[in-house]
């Protein structure tokens, strides 16, 4: 780890002069952090928690950049890195979207690590943040067991050129640890339709042989969404499955609302229960509210309440924070109320 971060300070260092003489390589990120109340939630078999803890939110630093090749050809870089200001043993040198690629009138063409374009498929719904953040939890499946929030290694990602509005992403991963029983190879689409005041998209993402030899993983995602002066609403619906395991469908809505320095948000998303099999009770709601203060176009603090609720045989809990917490029993209904900060640099 002390190396990790070794590595981190010794590339500012070398960046420096990069800066001075190339206007196009920036640094960037974000530090996220707050201060939670945290309850677990109580059932029979596991009593409730309650504690106070220090937590980060997805806070990064990053290197990104681009050289002008000529003839309208691009090369693009970036190499982004999770730190965990609170927690320095979780920090991992580039575990997030790093790649390298190319641009141009043809779209953009990267390799290396990034995030799927059935994971990238959010506007207007992955708005919450801290622990309220349901996208993860709910809509790309991890309370259900069947996560497609997959930020892929070894990818090759395409974004095309925005044309009528419109914009296609592919990405492909193969896998590199191919057998003669499996080939767990990787496959993401996505379209999306976005005007500024009105969007919709369709994605669909395919892991081959991930649940076992000759079953898949898979899901289907809608989003759409729209605005309205002040007012911004989000819609999505997901179906998720575990080849002859399991199968869920799922629905989220989304609002925020902007007064002056203030934005008011709420958020909703439930995971059915599955439809393999009869009587699963395992079928998950979260809900959350906020309300966030902009200090400045950088700076904000917030406080917000969320909950998951757990039908009897269902144990799902938040996902976006640097500490698991307690355990989360079968049926329990863990909940979060917080303040934080966020700062982008």
């Amino acid at each position: 780890m002390k190396k990790q971060l070794l590595a981190i300070a010794v590339l500012g260092a070398l960046a420096a002069p990069a800066f001075a003489a190339d206007s196009n390589v920036t640094l960037y990120g974000r530090l996220e952090m707050g201060y939670e109340f945290f309850d677990n939630g109580d059932t029979a078999a596991l009593k409730g928690v309650n504690t106070q803890r220090v937590e980060g939110y997805a806070s990064r630093i990053g290197f990104k950049g681009e050289e002008d090749l000529g003839g309208g050809l691009k090369a693009v870089f970036q190499i982004e890195t999770k730190v965990n200001p609170d927690n320095a043993a979780q920090t991992s040198f580039a575990d997030r979207n790093s790649y390298v690629g190319l641009k141009g009138d043809f779209g953009t063409l990267l390799i290396g690590r990034h995030d799927t374009p059935f994971k990238q498929l959010n506007k207007n719904v992955d708005i919450m943040w801290g622990n309220a953040e349901q996208t993860e939890v709910v809509t790309n499946g991890k309370a259900s067991g069947v996560s497609l929030h997959t930020r892929q290694d070894n990818i090759l990602h395409y974004t095309s050129p925005k044309f009528s509005d419109i914009t296609l992403r592919a990405s492909f991963a193969p896998d590199e640890a191919k057998t003669g029983s499996t080939n767990k190879r990787r496959f993401s689409v996505s379209g999306e339709f976005d005007n500024g005041t009105f969007n919709v998209g369709l994605g669909y993402e395919n892991q081959a042989d991930q649940v076992a030899a000759g079953k898949d993983r898979q899901g289907l995602k809608l989003v759409g969404g729209f605005k309205l002066g002040d007012t911004t609403f989000g819609a999505a619906y997901s179906q998720l499955e575990n080849e002859t395991i399991k199968e869920v469908d799922t629905f989220a809505l989304a609002v925020s609302h902007k007064i002056g320095a203030v934005t008011l948000k709420g958020a909703w998303a439930t995971a059915s229960e599955n439809d393999i099999g009869s009587n699963t009770q395992d079928g998950v709601d979260m809900y959350g509210l906020e309300v966030d203060y902009s200090l400045s176009k950088r700076t904000a603090v917030y406080g917000l309440f969320t909950q998951i609720k757990n039908e009897t045989k269902a144990s799902a809990g938040f996902a976006n924070g640097t500490s698991g917490g307690a355990p989360i029993g079968a049926g329990a209904d863990p909940r979060i109320f917080s303040v934080g900060i966020r700062h982008n640099f």
